[in-house]
C-alpha cells in the first residue's frame, strides 16, 4: 500500500467517534477537538487493533508517555501530575481523588470531542513481518504529512491550552466532577503556567 494513498485516506475520510472504531490493524490519524489531525500512528502489535490502541492507550493511558490524547489534554481542570509535586511551590498538594477525577474529566472530554480516521492494511502473506511493515509505512506517511499533523509526535510534546468553553459544558453534565477539577485547575495554574 502506497504512503500517498494512506495519507489521502486518513485526511479525506470522515473522522469517526472513538466509540465506533474497529479492532482491525493498519494506520490511523488522531483528530483534536477542533477537527485537526495532530498525530499519525499505526497499530504496532497483534494485541492492539485500532480500538485498543486508541481508546485504551491514547485516550486513557498515562500522560508523559506515548499516549497522545492523554498528554495533549493534560491541562487546566483536566490536569494531573503523576509524581510528587516539588515542595518549593507553596500549597502544592494534589489529592489523589482530585487527580483521579481530573483524569476522568479528561477521558470524557476526549471521548466526546475527539475523533479518528483509519486505514485498514491487510496482512500480506508474503511479508516476513507484518507489524514491522506497518511501522515502516507509518514512517513514510508521517514524512509526507504537514507539520501540524505531526504536532503530537514524541513523548513529551507540549499539552494544549484548556478548551475552557467545552470543559464548562461538560461540567454542567457532570457536576460531581466540578469541585475536584476546579482545584486541579488552580494547581495547574500555580504549578505549570507560573513555571512555563
Amino acid at each position: 500500500m502506497e504512503a500517498k494513498y494512506v495519507l489521502a485516506q486518513l485526511t479525506e475520510s470522515t473522522p469517526e467517534p472513538l466509540s465506533e472504531l474497529s479492532n482491525d490493524f493498519g494506520l490511523y490519524a488522531l483528530w483534536d477537538h477542533e477537527g485537526q489531525i495532530r498525530y499519525i500512528g499505526c497499530t504496532p502489535k497483534a494485541t492492539e487493533g485500532f480500538r485498543t490502541r486508541i481508546t485504551n492507550k491514547h485516550v486513557t493511558g498515562s500522560e508523559g508517555r506515548s499516549h497522545k490524547f492523554s498528554q495533549a489534554y493534560c491541562c487546566g481542570r483536566m490536569w494531573r501530575y503523576c509524581r510528587k509535586l516539588h515542595p518549593e511551590i507553596a500549597g502544592a498538594h494534589q489529592s489523589e481523588l482530585d487527580a483521579k477525577l481530573a483524569k476522568k474529566l479528561r477521558t470524557i472530554f476526549i471521548r466526546t470531542y475527539c475523533k479518528a480516521t483509519y486505514v485498514q492494511v491487510p496482512n500480506d502473506p508474503t511479508s516476513a513481518n507484518y507489524f514491522e511493515s506497518l511501522t515502516n509505512l507509518e514512517s513514510e506517511v508521517q514524512q509526507l504529512a504537514s507539520p501540524g499533523m505531526r504536532a503530537w509526535e514524541g513523548i513529551r510534546f507540549t499539552s494544549l491550552e484548556e478548551p475552557t468553553a467545552l470543559v464548562d459544558e461538560l461540567l454542567t453534565k457532570f457536576p460531581e466532577l466540578k469541585e475536584s477539577t476546579e482545584r486541579q485547575g488552580l494547581l495547574y495554574d500555580r504549578y505549570v503556567i507560573a513555571h512555563a
